[in-house]
């Protein structure tokens, strides 16, 4: 995978500064033009009289209000400029509808809160760039392809989409391109996103991740099998933080159990592939009773809540941890039920990925020009460990809803249904 330098990210971060400055310029003023003409006429009795006419829709010129003031006696000092009175210049301003920018996600926000906080986040950056952003959520790749299909029913100038798996999504992808939209992708499939055609992709080093967990371990003195708990099973970026355990634990094998965790209601035929919190207990107390489990790596907030369960449920004093955030999990940290978590920084995906579409949009960029400004370059997040310390801090950070638009801002964005939280 190829990873951006300190000169490369220096030129990456200039551009999506221009790019926010530029855009929102465009978006802040609108240029108006109106065709005026001056016109002199010498009178009899040797003064001057000027007017002012303007140009009409229909091509016709019309003459403009006639001030009092607007005669040159013929005994008018030379080389001394004279004014007329102020006259008023109506000018029909058509209304300009904003760009349009969709930002596309693989979970639910009301079922994930890294989704939740990572959608509001660039909502919040598209209410600041001046842009209507249409926001999607999906369970699975057949609707994430259909959410990238109805994007493009909406004319967008951009998109920025997760990949979590790249050739379910590939064709819509090639659709959107097709029809001259620039595609960015953020958060799962950095290594896929070449492949795609993504201008540029943002997302957190979900391999770093994985062995900075991996390395927490060791240094607890785990030892055992540990279990790292994928809740979506076709998604790349979460057998990455697997693979990046499973080469730095030094305690045990790594054993990966993979689920598609849901928290979808009973009434819902669709998606009753999907595995629930409590199915998901349930397998990790019969896995810990069936020995040599020393430690449990979770992905997400909701898994990692199941796990907790499923430990106690077990009478077990298997070490744990997950990567993700919540009140519940700080507490846990605090309390001593998780050793640690993994940050994984949702504000700052949402942020940055609009921002990747601005600067993209800016500067105009396509696959041809992308490659010699970029060279496929990726902005990985380094992941943060959080302690019992720095969960805290972050409790205090985070506490409350996550960040929207201003109320009064009006809220022309869309989103793909989603049940009540």
């Amino acid at each position: 995978m190829k990873r951006v330098g300190k000169s490369h990210l220096l030129t990456l971060v200039i551009g999506l500064v221009l790019g926010a400055i530029a855009l929102g310029a465009v978006q802040a003023a609108i240029s108006v033009t109106s065709e005026v003409r001056v016109g002199v006429k010498r009178l009899a009795d040797g003064r001057v009289e000027v007017k002012l006419q303007q140009l009409d829709a229909d091509q016709s010129w019309n003459d403009l209000e006639l001030p009092p003031a607007r005669f040159l006696t013929a005994d008018a000092p030379v080389d001394r400029w004279r004014y007329t009175n102020p006259i008023d210049v109506t000018v029909v301003i058509e209304e300009r509808q904003p760009p349009v920018m969709c930002v596309l996600g693989h979970a639910y926000p009301a079922e994930d809160r890294f989704w939740r906080w990572t959608l509001s986040a660039a909502d919040v950056a598209g209410y600041q760039y001046g842009v209507d952003m249409v926001l999607y959520a999906a369970r699975d790749s057949a609707e994430h392809a259909a959410d990238l299909r109805d994007c493009i029913s909406h004319d967008p100038i951009t998109i920025a989409t997760s990949l979590p798996y790249a050739d379910d999504l590939r064709e819509p992808i090639a659709e959107a391109q097709a029809a001259g939209i620039q595609v960015v992708t953020f958060n799962s499939g950095a290594e896929d996103a070449d492949s795609v055609g993504s201008l540029l992709h943002i997302g957190l080093d979900d391999f770093a991740g994985g062995v900075r967990a991996g390395d927490e371990f060791d240094e607890a003195g785990v030892n055992g099998t540990l279990l790292c708990i994928i809740h979506e099973e076709d998604n790349v970026g979460l057998r990455d933080r697997c693979d990046g355990i499973e080469q730095s634990y030094d305690g045990g094998e790594v054993e990966r159990i993979s689920v598609d965790l849901s928290g979808v209601p009973d009434d819902d035929a669709e998606h009753q592939g999907h595995t629930r919190p409590q199915h998901l207990q349930s397998l990790i107390v019969e896995r810990i009773a069936a020995g040599d489990v020393g430690a449990i790596l979770t992905l997400n907030h909701d898994s990692a809540v199941a796990a907790m369960s499923a430990v106690e449920e077990a009478g077990s004093d298997t070490a744990l941890a997950s990567f993700g955030f919540s009140d519940t999990l700080a507490d846990a940290v605090r309390d001593g039920q998780l050793l640690f978590v993994v940050w994984d920084h949702p504000v700052v995906q949402g942020y940055l990925a609009v921002s990747a579409m601005a600067m993209a949009y800016t500067l105009e960029l396509s696959q041809l020009n992308a490659e010699v400004f970029f060279n496929g370059a990726k902005i990985l997040i380094e992941p943060t460990l959080a302690d019992r310390e720095r969960a805290s801090e972050l409790k205090s950070m985070f506490a409350g809803p996550p960040p929207s638009p201003p109320d009064d801002a009006g809220d022309d964005s869309t989103e793909s249904e989603e049940p009540e939280s």
